[in-house]
């Protein structure tokens, strides 16, 4: 029998047998609305689809429902046993914009599986995100930093693992006062690569600049921890306690 061969035993299909290809339209019933989903990749070695989500509708679809379906989700990767109780709808092909959200998914947890999928090739894509890194770093040079920026952003862009690249943009918006937004490019980097003693002190750099001292001292003391022997982290948190106590 078939994976889904139980899982399907009712389904809205004459093959008993049937087993989910890409594709393919199911849905569950849950606390009494019905959710369809759209199998956009299965994932055999890990046991996971990946799905394509529809907003739950109040009554058990049928084949003249596709057309009205609205996406409530690009993407979810769920467990491919998760789905207890699903039923077959319809086949219907996957296009490329179904993909989007896999694709995004795919760019931050498998870059090379991202590249294969999309026609790309890895070594390229890498490579002009680096040209567009060092052209950034050559406009910081020159204190063009909205250009910078936004070079930097076109370099994370193409290659989502480039935590440099956020870190020297969260610099460049540093060096022209966006303190809040510079923490949130720096919370990015540590997204990407942590633990970051660089990313916690300059956080904690920026709560100082905009006097938030609590938060600053709890960042400079985070980056102690990483490196305890760290002499900014040192002296900026002796700064920090100096200035709560005056």
């Amino acid at each position: 029998m078939g994976l889904f061969g139980n899982l399907f035993g009712n389904k809205n299909t004459t093959d008993s047998e049937k087993e989910l290809v890409e594709g393919d339209l199911f849905y569950c019933e849950l606390k009494g609305e019905y959710h369809v989903y759209k199998l956009l990749r299965h994932d055999k070695t890990h046991e996971t689809f990946h799905v394509l989500c529809y907003e739950p509708l109040p009554k058990e679809p049928d084949a003249s429902a596709i057309e009205k379906l609205k996406i409530m989700m690009y993407h979810a990767p769920i467990a491919s046993n998760g789905f207890q109780g699903s039923k077959f709808l319809a086949s219907s092909k996957v296009s490329k914009d179904d993909l989007q959200g896999y694709f995004y998914y795919l760019k931050q947890v498998n870059f090379k599986e991202y590249c294969r999928e999309t026609g790309q090739n890895t070594d390229e894509v890498i490579s002009k995100a680096n040209s567009h890194y060092k052209k950034a770093y050559y406009l910081t040079d020159e204190k063009k930093y909205d250009e910078a920026i936004a070079n930097y952003t076109i370099a994370y862009e193409l290659f989502p693992m480039f935590f440099e690249a956020v870190d020297n943009r969260a610099f460049c918006k540093m060096d022209t006062g966006r303190w809040e937004d510079a923490i949130e490019d720096f919370k990015l980097s540590l997204q990407i690569n942590s633990p970051s003693i660089l990313a916690e002190f300059s956080i904690g750099e920026c709560y100082l600049k905009m006097r938030k001292l609590e938060q600053a001292k709890l960042q400079f003391e985070k980056a102690l921890q990483i490196d305890p022997d760290h002499k900014l982290s040192k002296d900026f948190l002796a700064k920090t306690i100096s200035l709560m106590n005056s």
